[in-house]
């Protein structure tokens, strides 16, 4: 929205959000596989090529873990007493680290205590 004054947006703002307002009647929806289609054609034609795309999207997300070179990290997960998530938040707070940092640090211990870690 360019060069809206204060009044204008608030107008614009009521109307958005007014109950009453019809929905404008929708055309072309697209669902399942065409609707995949479409989005994967228009990132296509945004970022010029797929080898572009796929470099985009290879570099979003989080850092890899381990040697892979593609793909998810093995994920773990397991159920704990309510004391010990309390402990474990009150962990999260004191040391800053994040919750998978920690996890992560736990079971490299566990391992190195059980002469399994790599």
């Amino acid at each position: 929205m360019a060069d809206i004054d204060d009044a204008a947006f608030d107008r614009l703002a009521a109307r958005l959000t007014d109950p009453a307002t019809p929905m404008p009647k929708l055309t072309n929806v697209l669902t399942g596989e065409a609707a995949a289609a479409a989005g994967h054609a228009f990132l296509v034609s945004e970022y010029g090529s797929e080898e572009a795309l796929d470099a985009v999207l290879r570099a979003a997300g989080r850092p890899r873990l381990g040697e892979q070179p593609k793909g998810a990290s093995p994920v773990v997960r397991g159920r704990i007493p309510v004391a010990d998530r309390a402990a474990f938040d009150e962990l999260i707070r004191e040391t800053g680290k994040k919750e998978s940092e920690l996890v992560r640090e736990a079971v490299h211990l566990l391992l190195e205590q059980h002469r399994k870690a790599s």
